[in-house]
C-alpha cells in the first residue's frame, strides 16, 4: 500500500482506517460527497447489500422473491436481489427486507458465513472467548464459531466483547468484509489488535528486522497473544532508534510511558522474551495513522509522508539547536558514527526551505585522536559545532553534522506545533529512571562531584527478583576471542550485561577471574579485586588470589599459582577443559605435562607458540615456564593430587566470580590501591571512561558506566569510587574501562555510540530465571 494515497478526511485516527483505506484502494467502497466515510455511522441493510455485491461477485443459488418494501426502482434493488440470490441475505417472515434498518453485527457475520459457504470448523466454547456469548442465539452459534476460527470477528474496543445485537458501524463492517477477503486470499493481512485471533497465551511469533517507510534495520519485534487477540511490539532499541519515540520515567514494569509529538504520555504495554523487552505499538500506530504489515521476518511500519514547514538554526549559550517544524508527527531516526551524526525525517522539504542549509558550511574538523576520545582521555575543546547541512532524498529530509570533541546530540519531539528539536551540546544525556522489568531499573543522569558533572548510566538490580547474574564471554567453546558486548549478550541470550574483566588484546585471552557454576574458566591474577556471589543474594567483593598445590606420589608439594589464564610468569600454570579443547603455548620453550585421570602421561617440550596441544577431557595440562628444575617431579606415571585454596577463603564457597580491579569501596570506605593489585603508575593516575559493579547496604546490585565529565576528561579511580558511593554502593569494584566500557540492555547499547565501543572478552550478564 502506498503511504501517500489520499484517504477519507474523517478516518485518519480511526481504528478501522487500514481496512477502509484498502477497500477504497480496491474500489469496493465509496465515501460521501464531502470526502468523508463516516466510519462510526450505522450501515443500513440496503448499504450492506450494495457492499456485498461490489466485493463478492457470486453466482445465483436461489430464485429471487420480490420483497414488499423494495420497489423495482429502489436505488439498491439490484444489490438486494443479488445478495438474496447468492445466499448472503434473506428477508423477514412478513415478506419485507427493511432496507433502511441498520444491520446488526450478528447479521453481518451470518450473511458472510452463508454467502461464502464456509465449512463448519471444529467446535469452540464461545463462552470461553466472548464475555457476552449468552447473547448469541442458538441458531447462530455454529456460524459464529466458523467466523471466529476464520478470524472474521473484529471487536472494537474490546476483543472479548462480541456485542451481537448492536448495530454495525460502517467501520466495523469494512473491517469484517476485509477479513473475509483475507481468508479468500484476495487481500493481504492487516495487523489489528481488535481481530479475534485464537492462540496460546504468550509470544506467538518473532521477527528479526524492522522497516519504517522503506528504511530497514536488523531490530527484533514480536507478537504475543492474550489467547483471543494479538498484540504487536517492537524492542526498546527499535522504538527509540527508528521511530524517534522517547521512553519516560516509570515505576510500572508492565507498561512503558513514552512521549512522541505530544504533551501527554502514551502508555505502551510490555512483554519479554529471553533477551528483549517489547513495547506494544498497536494503539500508538492507530492514533498516528500507521499501517503495520508482516513480510517474512520483517515488520513494516508505513506512515503518511510528512512535510517540513520550516527549518531554523540557533546558537544559544553552550549549545547549538536545529528546529524542524512539521505539518504532522512523523517517524525520525538519529544515526551517529563517531563524530558524524544525522537525523533522518520521513518528510519532504521544499528546496527553498532547505536551500540555506544546503550550502557547504565550514565543517567541524574531524578529530585525529578518536582512540583517546573513546578511552576518555581527552577533555574536549572550545570549538562549537558547525551549522548542519540539509539534504532531500527519497521522500526524506536528512540533517547532517559533525560534533567537536566533548559534544553529543540530543533529539526530542514536541507538539503545538509539531516539531523535532536537535540540540548539539556537551550535556546531551537524557535523564531516565525506568522500571524496565521486575527487579531491574534503568537509570541515567548527571551526577555532580566537586565541580564536575559526570554522565552516569546504570542498572539497579534487586535481590530476590526473577533475575540471575552470570559471567559471560564471547567464545562458547573456549576462552579465546573478543566481540562487541551487544553480540555477546545476543549469543548468550541474556537481557543485558556490562563489560567485565581485563584481557589481552593481542592474544584475545582473559586476564582475571571467571568462575561460573563452581568451575574456573579463568583464574585470578595479581591479587586483583573480584566479586563473588550466589543466587541466594550473598555477595562478596575483595582482592582475590588462588593457589593450587600439586602433590606428587612421592609427597613433593609444588605451588601452581596460575589457572586457565592468559597471564604469563615463571612457574607452573594449569589448563583444564574449561579453557577449551586445546592450549597453545604463550611463551617460548614451555614444557607441557599431560595429565589424564591424575596420572602423568606425557612430557612435551615446545619451542614455538603456534602448536596447539589437546587438553585431555579427563585431565589437564601443566606448563612449566622457566622452571625446568621441577621437570623430574613429573616423570611419566607419577600420580598427582591437587589442593586448592582461595584468599579470602570464603570466596571458594561462591559458585560465580568475576575479576576486575582495583577495588573501589569496601564497607563504605574508599580503598583504591591500584599498585597493590599489580597495575602500573600510569594506570593508577589515568582519567578514563569507566565501568563498575557494586552492591548497596540492602543488597541491591549496581552496574554502572561513567563517561567524561562535561567539558573535560573521564573519571580517575578515586572519583569513580566516590560516584559509586553516591549511587549508594557500600562495596564496589572497578571493571575494564576506556573503550571497553559498555552497558547493554534489551539489545541496546545504553551508554555510547556502538562504533566507539571496543570488542571485549567477557562481561557480567543479567538473565531471566
Amino acid at each position: 500500500m502506498n503511504s501517500s494515497q489520499p484517504i477519507f478526511l474523517d478516518i485518519t485516527q480511526h481504528w478501522a482506517r487500514p481496512f477502509i483505506q484498502r477497500l477504497q484502494a480496491q474500489g469496493f467502497i465509496n465515501g460521501f460527497k464531502d470526502n468523508t466515510f463516516r466510519p462510526d455511522q450505522n450501515l443500513t441493510r440496503a448499504e450492506f447489500a450494495t457492499l456485498l455485491q461490489a466485493t463478492f461477485p457470486t453466482s445465483a443459488k436461489r430464485q429471487y422473491v420480490q420483497f414488499s418494501d423494495v420497489s423495482r426502482d429502489f436505488w439498491a434493488a439490484k444489490a438486494i436481489q443479488t445478495a438474496y440470490e447468492s445466499g448472503f441475505i434473506s428477508g423477514f417472515p412478513d415478506g419485507r427486507f427493511y432496507p433502511q434498518n441498520p444491520v446488526t453485527r450478528l447479521q453481518v457475520l451470518l450473511a458472510l458465513v452463508s454467502g461464502l459457504n464456509l465449512a463448519k470448523g471444529e467446535h469452540l466454547n464461545l463462552e470461553d472467548i466472548y464475555t457476552d456469548a449468552d447473547q448469541i442465539p442458538n441458531y447462530a452459534t455454529q456460524a459464529i464459531i466458523t467466523a471466529t476460527r476464520s478470524q472474521w470477528v473484529v471487536n472494537y474496543p474490546n476483543p472479548e466483547a462480541f456485542n451481537p445485537n448492536l448495530t454495525a458501524t460502517r467501520g466495523e463492517v469494512a473491517a469484517i468484509i476485509y477479513q473475509a477477503l483475507v481468508l479468500l486470499k484476495k487481500a493481504d493481512p492487516i495487523i489489528c489488535q481488535y481481530i479475534v485471533e485464537l492462540s496460546k497465551r504468550g509470544i506467538i511469533r518473532t521477527g528479526t528486522h524492522l522497516s519504517v517507510n522503506g528504511r530497514k534495520w536488523k531490530l527484533p519485534w514480536s507478537q504475543w497473544s492474550s489467547g483471543i487477540a494479538t498484540n504487536t511490539g517492537i524492542s526498546d532499541k527499535g522504538i527509540m532508534q527508528v521511530l524517534g519515540i522517547n521512553p519516560l520515567n516509570t515505576t510500572e514494569e508492565s507498561q512503558q510511558a513514552v512521549s512522541w509529538f505530544s504533551a501527554n504520555s502514551y502508555n505502551l504495554p510490555t512483554t519479554f522474551d529471553a533477551e528483549c523487552r517489547y513495547l506494544k505499538i498497536n494503539s500508538l500506530a492507530e492514533l498516528s495513522g500507521w499501517d503495520l504489515e508482516i513480510e517474512d521476518q520483517t515488520l513494516n511500519v508505513i506512515s503518511k509522508l510528512g512535510t517540513v514547514q520550516t527549518l531554523t538554526f540557533e546558537e544559544p549559550a553552550n549549545r547549538s539547536q536545529m528546529t524542524v517544524t512539521l505539518n504532522q508527527p512523523t517517524p525520525w531516526e538519529l544515526y551517529q558514527q563517531n563524530t558524524q551524526w544525522e537525523v533522518v525525517v520521513d518528510a519532504i522539504t521544499n528546496p527553498t526551505i532547505a536551500k540555506p542549509f544546503q550550502e557547504q558550511s565550514q565543517p567541524t574538523p574531524p578529530s585525529d585522536n578518536s582512540e583517546q576520545q573513546n578511552e576518555g582521555e581527552t577533555g574536549g575543546n572550545a570549538q562549537k559545532p558547525a551549522r548542519p547541512i540539509v539534504k532531500i532524498a527519497n521522500n526524506q529530509t536528512v540533517i547532517q553534522g559533525t560534533l567537536p570533541d566533548g559534544y553529543g546530540v540530543k533529539v526530542s519531539s514536541l507538539n503545538n506545533p509539531n516539531r523535532i528539536v536537535i540540540e548539539l551540546r556537551q550535556d546531551a544525556l537524557i535523564s531516565r529512571d525506568i522500571t524496565w522489568t521486575k527487579g531491574l531499573r534503568w537509570r541515567q543522569q548527571y551526577m555532580t562531584l566537586n565541580n564536575s558533572r559526570f554522565p552516569v548510566v546504570w542498572l539497579m538490580l534487586t535481590p530476590g527478583s526473577s533475575l540471575n547474574l552470570r559471567p559471560i564471554w564471547t567464545n562458547q567453546t573456549g576462552m579465546k576471542g573478543i566481540d562487541s558486548l551487544a553480540k555477546t549478550v545476543d549469543n548468550c541470550q541474556c537481557l543485558g550485561a556490562i563489560n567485565g574483566g581485563y584481557f589481552n588484546r593481542n592474544n584475545l585471552l582473559p586476564l582475571g577471574a571467571i568462575r561460573r557454576d563452581n568451575q574456573w574458566f579463568s583464574g585470578p591474577i595479581l591479587n586483583r579485586g573480584a566479586i563473588a556471589w550466589n543466587d541466594s543474594g550473598q555477595v562478596k567483593i575483595a582482592r582475590l588470589s588462588l593457589k593450587e598445590t600439586l602433590i606428587t606420589s612421592s609427597g613433593q608439594r609444588l605451588d601452581c599459582e596460575l589457572l586457565n589464564t592468559g597471564y604469563v610468569k615463571a612457574g607452573i600454570a594449569r589448563y583444564t577443559p574449561e579453557w577449551g579443547e586445546s592450549y597453545t603455548p604463550l611463551a617460548g620453550n614451555e614444557i607441557i605435562i599431560v595429565v589424564e585421570n591424575n596420572i602423568v602421561k606425557q612430557q612435551l617440550e615446545q619451542t614455538n607458540t603456534t602448536t596447539a596441544i589437546a587438553i585431555p577431557k579427563n585431565g589437564y595440562l601443566l606448563t612449566l615456564r622457566s622452571f625446568r628444575s621441577v621437570l623430574s617431579s613429573f616423570s611419566i606415571g607419577t600420580s598427582i593430587t591437587i589442593e586448592s585454596q582461595t584468599t579470602p577463603s570464603d570466596f571458594n564457597a561462591f559458585p560465580h566470580i568475576l575479576g576486575g580491579g582495583p577495588l573501589l569501596l569496601q564497607n563504605g570506605q574508599v580503598v583504591v590501591d591500584a599498585i597493590a593489585e599489580g597495575f602500573n603508575i600510569w594506570f593508577a593516575d589515568q582519567s578514563a571512561i569507566r565501568s563498575s559493579v557494586g552492591v548497596t547496604a540492602k543488597g541491591e546490585w549496581l552496574i554502572a558506566t561513567v563517561h567524561n565529565r562535561v567539558g573535560g576528561v573521564g573519571a580517575k579511580l578515586t572519583e569513580m569510587a566516590l560516584l559509586m558511593q553516591q549511587l549508594g554502593a557500600t562495596d564496589a569494584l572497578n571493571l575494564d574501562g576506556g573503550s571497553s566500557t559498555s552497558l547493554v540492555l534489551g539489545g541496546q547499547l545504553l551508554n555510547r555510540i556502538p562504533d566507539t565501543a571496543a570488542p571485549v572478552h567477557n562481561g557480567l550478564g543479567v538473565f531471566r530465571r
